[in-house]
């Protein structure tokens, strides 16, 4: 063990125990004053006692064991003879027939043990406890049959199970650790002469852990169990070296149980060498009450590693706090640590330390410091001391923003009552859509299936507690729902779904309206069934969701849309009322319904009369600058002095700690979709270089202090200075902090990365949308990805359109690389993979490295260029190939001055637009073209054309271009011109005239494919379920916009999302539903008859 580092710190050198961990710390013999134990005297007795009460704890394995010999040494056992094994087989019986009591039973067993025969034979009898394990296959019907074994236990087991006492192992080690020497020596001899499983050698080292060779022998057995490389709590009890650890295979402390006390006993018994043992185990947990006791026992170490590992992680939750106890404790060794890692640390993170050595004032002691190391924090101190602090403020931070509107008068008229509305509003149609059944619901599959489900689930008739009673009252006859429906006391069932409670609320009406209503407000995922209702408690809740800066937001405004009226109606009393909550989210609302249907407001607001009417406008017509609320106060972990400083424009002076705590506030004020103007004044006032960096050093120190919701603003803030670098950094953390158990806060991050709106963060959601490892964060990203294009007011596909970079290259010039004698120009394939042209006209997979000849100077970055382009392009390439595809196959159009600026004038989207053929609309139709090398359009007959300005343009599909086709296939070829995806040479079908009049594609049945490709399906617009009514239609199907379907059944059928989809499966009906029409659109068709082509293989 290894208590100091390797540098004496005189005052600096002992481990910091805490009191709590006290009781979880076990005597090592030779290792201070063992704890006193005073063994109990009247234990013999008591464990009499409680054999003679708990008899029939012996009974069973009695019985089993009768005319055997363990028969005998469990009755000696029984009758405390001078037996250990005997003891502890007694002992063990007794604690399987009464397991809850174990501990007790061990603690009275122990001072029973040592009061009758002493601490040696108490000491063995412990050993022989907790090495065996007693197994009883117990025959109920035949007890003689009954079997009782005694015999050493797997170490696996005795790991788990042994120390069902922690008292009476603590106990043995204190008492074994004062025995004299004598008495030891006699007792370690007796245990040595038991050491015959590799179950007894472990638990010897246990009990004697001053036992090298013994420590070395369960480090070896445990070694042998070939589990995980993580240590179970009663390994830390004997190993007291790294190379224990080695021997041992582990690297990690106990998983899954994460147990506080073996985070005590592992420092306890390394030292200062538990330092790895605490870091690698911190990479491993996801838990944050451990990772709080592992960043808690690193600071309690006398180390400079262990606390420049703290400094290192100071955006980590706990980390900080475990950090700031450490420079209390050890002011020397931390300076020390701050040496090694201030040179090499980050802009935000260099203030962050500089402010921890100033806050403990650990600059009092440079001079215990060596010259080197002291001036390394010395330069650190003057590298983040604070600028030249302003002696003149801007008016804007003399006098905030909101100062004027602090003494206004609020707002409030007495003795306004809302109407008493209780009504449900019914939509056109809503009514009968929630009250019908989805098809495509699994209960619609088994009541077709199965009528009678309803009896054979609940055959005593309709049962609340079970999880389709919610089922059966919104879907069952009525006979038998309107008889359940008394019994139902207004609860969800953890299987109920928002589409099950619509069909109850539909049902029913307002005889249920009441309870489903309750139901919105307390659970946020059926909010959505409080659309129909117009009362109070529907607009409380509706005002709630709009007042909040996130959650369903839209949903409350489609409320207050859909009822403005109302709305107003009931809402005006909340507003001027002097509930606080009440008031502020009622005033909100009231403002969003100002912005869309004024004249509505002022006729409700009117209806209260002129003093509420003009305290309806004061609210709705407030000064933006006014807050209308309480203006925060930075939080405490906010601290200036652990920031980057904030440089007033000029940079020559920066903001005193109290003008930053009220930039703070102004920024506090903020709201996702509203930001405080009065913010904006400020910071006009600032550097923005200095506000980017002050910034991402907030966000920072949020997460250092455990990231709380309530200061979420902290991370919302980054959207107002966020620069390039900004958003790689977030980037980073959003794609982590799922697996760290913080999805809220990547979802958190992905709005704030929309907020920021440049090219680089909306490539980064597209990236992450597209490739991230979290499933539930590409959903969530392509789901935001939806929202920012709404609010550019663009589709999906024109926003990537405007996403896809450029890499640097030129629409203009080729990129040229230039290595001084030799030069070459980069060029691209089909699929995008960039490859080089010597100047001889000799084609190069890629840049050659540079050679003696080259100018070093010009050679080296053209190199590093070529290969930086090549990676950034390996992704991007694949995602424009596959985006153009599927806009061919779903005829997706672009106006002729998108076509240009983002398909042709583009220097990447050009390498793969050049290799088509296009279609634009004319007064007569559709004509088709190729785009030359010069860019300029060409028809079919290889002449020039112009495309009309008004045209559409799309890329055209084989079923479009008919017979021009050959012709393309000739011009294409002629110019050795290949295609990023199969266009010309793709193969088109159709109906035949018999797959009209039997609804079956027989062509395609009996064809095989495995349960993947097609389960893969559904991420292809194909979607699993019932196609139509009758007793077949169910299987993966693709619909048709104008109507039909294309259905798949096979053998022996898929079943998605249960995880046991696999092996060879067989087409065995392959349907197609046409539409009233007749027809479907002929490429839509061809290309769903494709998919089942490939699917199977088929010609």
């Amino acid at each position: 063990m290894n208590l100091i580092d390797s540098s004496s710190v005189p005052g600096e050198d002992a481990i910091a125990y805490p009191d709590s961990w006290t009781p979880h710390l076990l005597d090592r013999r030779g290792r201070g004053e063992p704890r006193s134990v005073t063994i109990d005297p009247d234990a013999p007795q008591r464990l009499v006692d409680l054999y003679a009460e708990k008899q029939k704890a012996f009974e069973g394995p009695l019985t089993a064991v009768a005319g055997d010999p363990l028969g005998d040494l469990l009755r000696a056992g029984i009758a405390q003879e001078a037996d250990p094994l005997a003891a502890a087989f007694a002992a063990a019986a007794m604690v399987r027939h009464h397991y809850q009591q174990r501990a007790s039973i061990h603690d009275t067993a122990l001072h029973a043990w040592i009061a009758r025969h002493g601490l040696g034979f108490a000491a063995a009898a412990m050993l022989e406890l907790y090495a065996n394990g007693l197994t009883w296959f117990r025959s109920s019907q035949h007890p003689a049959n009954s079997v009782v074994r005694y015999e050493p236990a797997p170490i696996h087991d005795v790991v788990r199970y042994a120390v069902a006492s922690r008292q009476a192992l603590a106990d043995l080690r204190s008492l074994l650790a004062a025995m004299p020497d004598a008495e030891y020596e006699a007792a370690r001899d007796a245990l040595g002469a038991r050491r015959t499983s590799d179950a007894h050698r472990f638990v010897s080292a246990a009990l004697m852990p001053d036992q090298e060779d013994w420590v070395r022998d369960a480090c070896v057995a445990y070694a042998g169990r070939r589990y995980t490389p993580y240590g179970a709590n009663l390994v830390w009890t004997f190993l007291s070296d790294p190379e224990h650890l080695e021997l041992a295979g582990v690297r990690f402390l106990d998983d899954p149980q994460y147990d506080p006390a073996a985070v005590a006993r592992a420092v306890d018994a390394l030292g200062v060498d538990a330092l790895a043992l605490l870091t690698d185990s911190l990479e491993q947990t996801s838990t944050a009450d451990f990772r709080g006791h592992l960043y808690d026992a690193i600071g309690r170490l006398p180390s400079e590693a262990g606390i420049a590992y703290l400094l290192e992680r100071t955006i980590r939750p706990q980390a900080l706090t475990a950090l700031r106890e450490a420079a209390a404790r050890f002011p020397v060794r931390t300076l020390r640590a701050v040496a090694s890692i201030a040179p090499g640390a980050s802009l935000h993170a260099r203030a962050r330390i500089s402010g921890l050595v100033r806050e403990f004032g650990l600059d009092s002691h440079l001079s215990d410091l060596d010259d080197k190391r002291r001036a390394q924090v010395e330069e650190l101190l003057s590298a983040t001391a604070r600028r030249q602090v302003a002696d003149a403020l801007p008016d804007v931070f003399a006098t905030p923003p909101w100062t004027p509107f602090r003494t206004s008068a609020k707002t409030a008229v007495d003795g306004l009552t809302a109407p008493a509305i209780d009504e449900l509003r019914w939509a056109e149609g809503e009514r009968e859509e929630w009250g019908t059944l989805s098809k495509d619901s699994y209960l619609h599959y088994y009541l077709r299936r199965d009528p009678s489900m309803w009896d054979k689930a609940m055959p005593n008739g309709p049962d609340p507690e079970h999880y389709w009673f919610m089922e059966l009252l919104a879907w069952a006859d009525d006979e038998r729902a309107q008889a359940a429906l008394p019994l139902w006391a207004g609860a969800v069932t953890t299987w109920t779904s928002l589409g099950t409670l619509r069909g109850i609320l539909a049902r029913y009406g307002p005889e249920v309206a009441p309870k489903v209503l309750e139901i919105a407000r307390k659970r946020p995922s059926f909010r959505a069934v409080m659309l129909p209702f117009v009362n109070q408690d529907a607009a409380r809740i509706a005002a709630d969701l709009v007042s909040r800066p996130r959650g369903d937001r839209a949903l409350g405004r489609a409320w207050l849309d859909r009822h403005a009226a109302a709305a107003a109606a009931l809402l005006v009393p909340d507003a001027l009322g002097k509930v606080a909550k009440q008031r502020q989210s009622a005033a909100d609302a009231l403002k969003y319904l100002a912005a869309s249907n004024r004249a509505v407001l002022d006729e409700q607001a009117a209806a209260y009369g002129p003093a509420a009417a003009e305290a309806v406008a004061a609210i709705v017509d407030a000064d933006p600058l006014d807050p209308q609320r309480r203006v925060p106060k930075p939080p405490a972990w906010a601290d200036p002095a652990m920031l980057p400083a904030v440089l007033l424009r000029g940079r020559e002076a920066a903001l005193p700690d109290a003008a930053v705590r009220t930039l703070m506030s102004a920024l506090a004020l903020d709201d996702p979709e509203r930001l405080y103007p009065g913010a904006d004044l400020l910071a006009a006032e600032c550097d923005p270089a200095s506000l980017t960096s002050f910034s991402w050093g907030l966000f920072e120190l949020w997460l250092s202090a455990g990231s709380p919701s309530k200061d979420g603003w902290a991370m919302d803030q980054l959207r107002r200075f966020a620069d390039d670098q900004t958003v790689r950094r977030l980037t980073a953390l959003i794609r982590e902090w799922p697996g760290q158990s913080q999805s809220r806060k990547a979802v958190r991050g992905l709005e704030v990365l929309g907020h920021i709106g440049t090219e680089t963060a909306l490539r980064a959601v597209q990236a992450i949308a597209g490739n991230a490892k979290f499933k539930a964060l590409k959903k969530t990203a392509a789901a935001q990805i939806e929202v920012i294009a709404e609010r550019l007011e663009l589709s999906t596909d024109q926003l990537a359109d405007r996403l896809v970079p450029d890499f640097g290259l030129s629409s203009d010039e080729p990129l040229v690389l230039d290595y001084g004698p030799r030069r070459f120009t980069v060029k691209f394939d089909e699929n995008l993979k960039p490859f080089v042209v010597d100047g001889l006209g000799k084609r190069r997979a890629g840049a050659p490295k540079p050679a003696a000849a080259d100018d070093a100077e010009l050679a080296q970055p053209a190199y590093e260029r070529f290969t930086s382009l090549r990676k950034e392009l390996k992704a991007a390439a694949v995602d424009q190939v596959k985006r153009l595809e599927t806009a061919m196959v779903d005829a997706r159009t672009w106006t002729v001055p998108e076509f240009r600026r983002y398909l042709v004038e583009h220097p990447v989207s050009w390498q793969l637009t050049g290799r088509l053929v296009w279609q634009c609309s004319t007064g007569d139709g559709w004509r088709s073209f190729r785009l030359a090398e010069d860019r300029t359009p060409a028809d079919s007959e290889d002449e020039p054309f112009e495309i009309p300005e008004d045209a559409e343009v799309r890329i055209a599909h084989p079923v479009g271009l008919g017979d021009e086709v050959a012709a393309w296939g000739e011009i294409f070829a002629d110019y050795e011109i290949l295609q990023p995806f199969e266009q010309l040479t793709r193969r088109v079908f159709a109906l035949t005239d018999e797959d009209r009049a039997t609804g079956r594609v027989v062509r395609f049945e009996g064809g095989k494919t495995g349960a993947g490709p097609m389960v893969g399906l559904l991420k292809r617009g194909w979607k699993y379920g019932s196609a139509r009514p009758g007793p077949h239609g169910y299987g993966i199907f693709r619909e048709f916009p104008e109507g039909g379907y294309l259905l798949l059944e096979s053998d022996p059928g898929v079943h998605p999302g249960y995880g046991y989809d696999e092996g060879e499966q067989t087409l065995t009906r392959v349907e197609i539903g046409l539409p009233e029409t007749g027809e479907i659109d002929p490429v839509r068709l061809s290309e769903a008859l494709l998919t089942v082509s490939r699917l199977t293989r088929s010609a």
